[in-house]
């Protein structure tokens, strides 16, 4: 395929462009990383776009002074991020292969009821959540929050996963079979493998769901040792005489943004490692 050459005009549009994407993308956190680092005496209006002095003490507040949130919704939202994950995963992984491989009759009906499912805002399944909770005897509890943070991640990970092991050729599973592999075997060695970037892809958008999740934790964790940081920075905006504390929520934020931030280089080193299908072909 020829390249297509673009004129200087172009050149320069296209940079424009690239620069307004990356502005509106990285201002707002650059600004979040302002106020964090600042002292609380100069975030009261007018404010000053860059700070005159860096403290880390609105952070050091956050997390271990007596009017801070702790560690504790932290590590909440750790655990239900990460429990999520690993159900969206194996959830997804045996949904998007049996709508791959297999000859279903409205199948691709079936994937386009999946993916507009993902579409829907959490908030519309508030109220058949607490619902369904509140009977179930599950109210309250770490498994409410689990399970409705993968119910809203699996509809989205099993048409992912779908497309991901339609990319997998069937000829590799059919030479495992006449080298007589069983079904359990063919899938741990030879498709899995293949697939470990779109599940490590489906698993991290469940986890960054979850852990950025404000509305479900609200209303199906009524205690506040369990609930996620989400919430618990709720209490810098509900200061009653004194506002919102700007410099501890925006501090509470960007702690919370660290974890987001490793897991992403982390999948993506990953996915460097694995590499595609084409080796696995030409192989």
């Amino acid at each position: 395929m020829e390249l297509v050459r673009l004129s200087g005009l172009q050149r320069l549009a296209r940079a424009a462009a690239v620069g307004l994407a990356l502005a509106f993308a990285v201002l707002p956190l650059l600004w979040v990383v302002s106020i964090a680092v600042r002292p609380g005496t100069q975030a009261v209006y007018p404010i000053s776009i860059l700070p005159t002095s860096l403290t880390l003490d609105n952070i050091t507040g956050v997390l271990f002074a007596s009017n801070g949130i702790g560690l504790g919704p932290y590590r909440n939202a750790a655990f239900y991020g990460l429990s999520s994950a690993v159900i969206t995963a194996v959830a997804s992984t045996l949904g998007g292969y049996a709508l791959a491989r297999y000859s279903m009759r409205s199948g691709e009906a079936l994937l386009i009821v999946i993916l507009a499912l993902s579409f829907l805002p959490s908030a519309s399944r508030i109220v058949p959540l607490f619902i369904l909770t509140s009977a179930t005897g599950l109210y309250g509890t770490a498994q409410a929050v689990i399970l409705a943070y993968a119910a809203g991640s699996i509809p989205l990970g099993i048409w992912l996963m779908a497309g991901t092991f339609r990319q997998i050729p069937v000829r590799l599973e059919q030479a495992a079979r006449i080298d007589g592999a069983g079904t359990v075997l063919t899938m741990r060695r030879v498709v899995l493998p293949l697939a470990i970037p779109g599940i490590l892809v489906v698993a991290t958008l469940a986890f960054i769901d979850g852990w950025n999740s404000f509305s479900l934790p609200l209303i199906l964790i009524p205690k506040a040792a369990a609930q996620p940081y989400t919430v618990a920075l709720q209490r810098y905006i509900q200061e009653i005489g004194y506002g919102i504390n700007w410099p501890l929520l925006s501090a509470g934020s960007l702690v919370a943004l660290l974890p987001v931030l490793s897991v992403f280089a982390i999948l993506q080193r990953r996915l460097v490692r694995v590499g595609g299908l084409g080796g696995a072909i030409r192989g």
